[in-house]
Parts: structure tokens; C-alpha cells; sequence
């Protein structure tokens, strides 16, 4: 039989050899090119530009795991880049769909104890929520501005008198005394500065006001979202269970099931639920029993109470000393008024630790108090005042997904194939 040449005979033929030196550099040269084309059009270019560009680069190797995990990169760095650019675009939808998301249980449930469509059910809810929306911006907002307004110049009003105490006290003598400090840099610097925050803190509100009404753009813009947001939001929660089923269909499968979504939604949305009611709760009663008791700044201290409520074992802290400081400060006379908020205070602490936890907050996160506190600093260092209220449930969550799959994640860092020699 003749000796036909085998397939490595002619891959190490110096004719193959040479033709795939040959394409190498073709491919190579085509990159270069590709990049200095890239650079001398960067100024025209934007993200979606340079990810088209690249798939049509890479579309012929499309079936080499690589260029599929570049694909899958890309594409989420894209999708991260539209949110952002769209964030303002898409703000109002997704805080409709989060309303949506936290009274679908009640419209649901009004849906199939009283026999109520789907779309009455829905749009009771929405004239309702429109309702108090309406009544919060008409009612509280204007005093509750008024009253950050008179707090603000009797803050500077306050520390007008702070350049004599400093200049009385002998407490700064005494490190003068020591050579640490000069007193009279000292008194200078830190009334100025005071000061200085105290005029910037009495004139921003007024200041963001002028310029919101000013601002015409501005204006029919925050006109077109109030306008349109209820018609949205009557809409979300008619075809809630349709909507919400189109999204959980663009979140990956884990072992081929989403039972993670069920799980973590249902946590997240139980959580939020009796947050947000305990915390109207606690708004309204220290507002109420504190505008009863005269006590200065009550609506402040009130609306403050039920927001720094969503923060929880840190917020009732913080509300406690803000409530304690206004009396000390602005309390006529200080004792009597520091008896009152501290009473309204505590006596909302125990009804929520007595009656609405254990009711309303039947249900529990699963978190050790010393994970939910770490999870406050944690997120709170990243994001701010939002992370401390999206501390918890997003914990709640990870631990969930964590807890459901845990059985399934192994890390084996081994040669399986060398394993058994």
C-alpha cells in the first residue's frame, strides 16, 4: 500500500508552517490597526460603538470559550453602562416598580377575598397611594420646611454667642498654658468656620427651592414624571405577576432552577413591607404625641424618627440623640422639654419592641445581631445613608442564595486527574 502523508506530516510541512505564520501576523497587524483606528476615533466613539466594533471582530471565533466569555463581559459592562446613563430616565419606572413590588400582596389580596378585578383592585390602590402622596406634599412638606428653616437660624442665632464662651472658658487657658494651642487662632478659626456652615445650612433649602422653581426645564420635567407615574404605576400593578415573571426569566438559572429569586424575594419583600409600616407607625405617633406636648421642632424630630427607623439598632440611637440635643439646645426650659422627647421616645421603643415587631415583623431575616450591625457599617462605608437602609434585606438575601446552594458550591483546587496516583 502506498504511504499516504498523515495529517501531522503535512501540519509540520514547512508550506503549512509558513502559511500559519503567515495568518498570525495578518491577525496581529489587523489588531494593531484596530486600535490605532480606535485611538484616532476616540473622540467619536462611545461604548456601544467600540462593543459592536468588537463583536464584529470577533464574530468568526465566536466558538472559542474565550471570545464567548469577552462576549458575556462585555455585554454586562454594557448593560452597567446604559443604567447609568439612563439612571434619570429610568428612576421613576423602577421606584414605580418597587411600589408595585410592596403592595402586590394587598392588591392581590383585596383581589381574591372580595372578588375585585385585577384592574379595580389596582386602581384603588393607586388612588389611595396618589392620595397620600398628595396630602404628604401639601401638609408636611411645607412645615416640615418651615420648621428646618427656623431651626437652621436659630442654630446661628446660637452660635452667635459661641466666640464670648470660647473667650470666657478657661479650659482653652489651660492648653494655651501648655503651648499646644493659640487661643486666640483657635477662637477665630473655629467661629468662622462654625459660622460659616450655620449660613450655609440656613440658605440651602430656600436656595434649592428659588433655583427648582427657576429652572423652567426643571420644572415641566418633575410636571411630566408626577404626571405620568400614576398611569404607570396603575398599569405595573394590574399585570404585576406578568411583569415581574418576564423579569425573573433575565436572571441566570443556578442547577437549572431560580429558586434563589423566590426565596430572597419573598424575604426582601416581607422585610420591607414591615419596615416601612413600623416606620410610618413611629413617624406618626412621636410627631403626634410630641406636637401635643408643645415641644419644639416636633414635626422634625417626628418625620426623622420614622426615616432613621429603616436603619435598624442604629437608627432609634441616633433619633435619640438628635432629640436630646434640640431640648438641650433649643428646650424652654431644657429639662421639661429633654423629659418630653425622651419619654415620646422611649415609649415608641418599647410599643415597637412589645407590639409591632412581634405582629408585624412576624417573620425573621435569620441574621445574628452582630451580622446585622456589621452589615450597617459595611454598607454604609460604601454607599452612604442608602446602604444603612438596604443593609439588611440585601445581607438577608446573600445569605439566603448562600444557605439554599451551599450544598452544590465546591471549591476543589486539585488535579482530579493526578487525585488518585
Amino acid at each position: 500500500m502506498p504511504d499516504f502523508p498523515s495529517s501531522n506530516r503535512l501540519s509540520d510541512s514547512p508550506d503549512h508552517g509558513r502559511s500559519a505564520a503567515f495568518q498570525t501576523t495578518l491577525v496581529v497587524g489587523g489588531l494593531i490597526l484596530f486600535l490605532v483606528l480606535l485611538y484616532e476615533m476616540r473622540g467619536f466613539l462611545n461604548p456601544p460603538i467600540v462593543a459592536a466594533a468588537t463583536v464584529v471582530m470577533l464574530w468568526p471565533l465566536r466558538g472559542f470559550r474565550t471570545v464567548k466569555t469577552i462576549f458575556v463581559t462585555g455585554g454586562f459592562l454594557l448593560v452597567l453602562w446604559f443604567l447609568d446613563e439612563l439612571s434619570v430616565v429610568l428612576l421613576p419606572f423602577v421606584t414605580v416598580y418597587l411600589i408595585a413590588y410592596l403592595f402586590h400582596p394587598i392588591v392581590t389580596k383585596v383581589e381574591e377575598r372580595w372578588g375585585f378585578p385585577r384592574w379595580a383592585s389596582s386602581l384603588i390602590a393607586t388612588l389611595l397611594l396618589v392620595g397620600l402622596i398628595v396630602l404628604f406634599l401639601f401638609l408636611i412638606i411645607p412645615s416640615l420646611v418651615g420648621q428646618f428653616e427656623i431651626l437652621a437660624r436659630r442654630i446661628v442665632d446660637t452660635l452667635g454667642g459661641l466666640q464670648g464662651w470660647l473667650e470666657t472658658t478657661t479650659a482653652l487657658d489651660r492648653l494655651e498654658e501648655t503651648g499646644m494651642i493659640n487661643k486666640d487662632q483657635v477662637i477665630s478659626q473655629l467661629t468662622e468656620f462654625v459660622q460659616q456652615q450655620a449660613m450655609a445650612l440656613a440658605s440651602s433649602i430656600p436656595d434649592a427651592a428659588q433655583r427648582v422653581v427657576t429652572s423652567i426645564n426643571t420644572l415641566l420635567a418633575i410636571i411630566t414624571v408626577v404626571t405620568i407615574m400614576p398611569v404607570v404605576l396603575f398599569y405595573t400593578l394590574k399585570d404585576y405577576p406578568f411583569i415581574s415573571a418576564r423579569l425573573e426569566e433575565l436572571f441566570p438559572t443556578f442547577d437549572g432552577r431560580r429558586d434563589y429569586l423566590v426565596k430572597t424575594s419573598r424575604i426582601v419583600g416581607n422585610y420591607l413591607r414591615g419596615q416601612l409600616t413600623i416606620s410610618a407607625i413611629a413617624a406618626f405617633n412621636v410627631s403626634v404625641a410630641l406636637i401635643i406636648l408643645d415641644m419644639p421642632f416636633a414635626l422634625l424630630i417626628g418625620i426623622l424618627a420614622g426615616i432613621l427607623n429603616m436603619i435598624p439598632n442604629i437608627g432609634i440611637i441616633i433619633t435619640n440623640i438628635i432629640g436630646v440635643l434640640v431640648a438641650l439646645i433649643f428646650g424652654d426650659p431644657w429639662f421639661v422639654d429633654l423629659i418630653k422627647v425622651v419619654g415620646v421616645l422611649l415609649a415608641q421603643s418599647l410599643l415597637e419592641q412589645a407590639v409591632l415587631t412581634p405582629n408585624i415583623m412576624s417573620h425573621q431575616v435569620g441574621l445574628h445581631p452582630v451580622l446585622i450591625i456589621l452589615s450597617l457599617f459595611v454598607f454604609g462605608y460604601f454607599m452612604g445613608a442608602l446602604g444603612l437602609i438596604i443593609a439588611v434585606p440585601v445581607t438577608a438575601l446573600l445569605m439566603t442564595v448562600y444557605k439554599t446552594y451551599r450544598d452544590q458550591i465546591k471549591l476543589d483546587i486539585s488535579d482530579t486527574k493526578s487525585a488518585g496516583v
